[in-house]
């Protein structure tokens, strides 16, 4: 037991000499259990007088019986609602959540970890979590798009700059399927001016490629020409055999059309076309913009 968990503890024993008196019979019979560590029946009681009073004091001793029980999930909801229902209380409820957070690490258990890492920075922001979010980052099969909440912290506490490289384009791609490029460019951006591994460049190349070219779209759709053409250009720089590196010539042969320069615009889409290999639907569109190219300068060039 951590010495945490004991003050928890003490505190929660003090709770339940002061209420045993208040003559809520779950609440006294849920004190009576807990006093005799029989903390299964004391969380049961708990719960029960819950349902009739959803006060802050029933909440940190359900809290903390069911950290003895080793129910985490009802410890976290507990110390949760315990912040929300009292902001009095939130430097004890944040100090519940930690020991579910080192109660979930002991275990190896992700999930409930992840709960409480999160819970407390919601309600413990200055709160230095770091520790337990690379821990998370760390463990197999964890899913970047849930723990985007916790990943500045674990940037913050890698042990070596590899370690930040690596968590910068995590951390990229998490935002990117959540908040959106304009967030998570910078990342990708950052992690290819630091990074000297060639599997974490090509990822962060990827990363810049990629939202250059979401950024150009939409730079296009909103008529903002020029904005677009600069997307589209840096999406092709990094590569233009690439999926995303073809449909940015597309895009930019689009805007510079608009923009009335033809002879870049048909190049650009030539460049797209001269690729034998790859036949696939943006072959198709560039071959197509071609096509109304042409007929319109046979349009020109026929006499009326």
């Amino acid at each position: 037991m951590t010495l945490r968990l004991s003050l928890a503890a003490t505190t929660v024993s003090m709770a339940i000499v002061i209420g045993c008196g208040r003559g809520d019979d779950h609440e006294a019979q849920g004190d009576e259990a807990y006093g005799a560590a029989r903390f299964g029946v004391a969380l049961a009681e708990y719960r029960a007088a819950l349902k009739k009073s959803p006060d802050s004091r029933l909440l940190a001793k359900t809290g903390a019986a069911a950290l003895h029980t080793g129910d985490l999930d009802a410890a976290s909801d507990a110390y949760l609602r315990l912040a929300a229902e009292d902001p009095t209380r939130a430097e004890e409820a944040a100090e519940g959540l930690e020991s579910v957070a080192r109660t979930a690490e002991r275990a190896g258990d992700s999930k409930r970890l992840e709960a409480a890492v999160v819970g407390l920075g919601a309600i413990a922001p200055g709160r230095s979590l770091g520790r337990y979010a690379l821990n998370l980052i760390r463990r197999p099969g964890a899913q970047a798009t849930d723990l985007v909440a916790v990943l500045p912290a674990a940037i913050a506490v890698a042990p070596d700059a590899e370690t930040v490289d690596s968590l910068l384009a995590v951390y990229g791609i998490a935002l990117r399927e959540t908040a959106g490029c304009d967030q998570a460019l910078p990342l990708f951006q950052a992690a290819l001016r630091r990074t000297k591994s060639p599997d974490l460049r090509t990822r962060a190349e990827e990363g810049v490629a990629a939202c250059s070219l979401a950024l150009g779209l939409r730079a296009e759709a909103g008529a903002k020409l020029q904005d677009a053409t600069l997307w589209y250009a840096a999406a092709i720089r990094i590569d233009s055999s690439t999926l995303v590196g073809r449909r940015a010539l597309v895009g930019y042969g689009d805007a510079r059309l608009k923009l009335g320069d033809t002879i870049a615009a048909a190049l650009a889409f030539q460049s797209v076309t001269s690729d034998r290999v790859q036949s696939d639907s943006i072959s198709q569109m560039a071959e197509d913009r071609l096509s109304e190219l042409r007929f319109r300068s046979s349009s020109r060039d026929t006499p009326h």
